[in-house]
């Protein structure tokens, strides 16, 4: 088994159903809760990027945050409520989805992890078979700039913010490397790496960490300046 691209016409409708269903998620707890947030699709699955993955005829899936802006105190002083508010609030939203198939699969309830709430489509009539499942990160960011993670500790049950990897210009850096016309370069490291880390069976290089390290791999390649 190994990693191969997923077509943007594979990932298309995917992504624009998980866009609708957290444009939905967003202002539901603006309007219930007073929770403001913003979502978006992070590092690989991008738009712009198109460097989806699979593993052989594996499902793909997609990784977004959740980024808080504001939220009442409470929510601030009891993060394992402010988890559990989101992710039924999540829940209800996928529910009131089930009518919206995509490709015929619909999405389960969220999933509780570590790191994230994750939501899984089945194959319809397999309930066993996992078609597609997308990843979502409770993110929030201090007044430095620091941006942390909701973290679930299953061993104390506790929930905590954890300092998430730091993404310094990413953006800016993946940008520069597209307009110098390098992006075949990244998606070919990008490829390698995840494959490097599957031969490895390295569970720690989720696909977002895989995408950073590529951007700034091929930035200090081409690039001179601050890193």
């Amino acid at each position: 088994m190994a990693y191969e691209y997923v077509s943007e016409k594979e990932v298309k409708p995917y992504r624009s159903e998980c866009s609708r269903i957290l444009t939905e998620l967003r202002d539901y707890l603006n309007e219930e809760y007073g929770i403001i947030t913003q979502f978006f699709l992070v590092g690989s699955g991008s738009h712009a990027r198109k460097l989806v993955m699979r593993n052989g005829n594996s499902p793909f899936d997609l990784d977004y945050n959740l980024m808080v802006i504001r939220m009442p105190e409470e929510y601030w002083n009891d993060t394992q409520r402010l988890k559990n508010r989101i992710r039924n609030s999540l829940n209800l939203i996928l529910r009131r989805s089930r009518s919206h198939v995509v490709r015929g699969g619909q999405f389960s309830d969220g999933k509780d992890s570590t790191s994230v709430i994750t939501a899984l489509m089945y194959t319809p009539g397999i309930l066993s078979q996992v078609a597609f499942s997308f990843d979502l990160a409770i993110m929030a960011r201090d007044e430095d700039g620091t941006y942390y993670r909701l973290l679930h500790d299953k061993g104390s049950n506790n929930y905590l913010w954890g300092e998430a990897p730091s993404v310094h210009r990413i953006r800016e850096k993946a940008d520069a490397i597209k307009s110098k016309r390098h992006w075949g370069e990244v998606r070919e490291r990008y490829k390698d790496k995840k494959n490097m880390y599957l031969k490895r069976q390295d569970k720690n290089h989720p696909s977002f960490i895989v995408y950073v390290e590529t951007i700034n791999e091929i930035y200090r390649k081409y690039f001179n300046g601050p890193f």
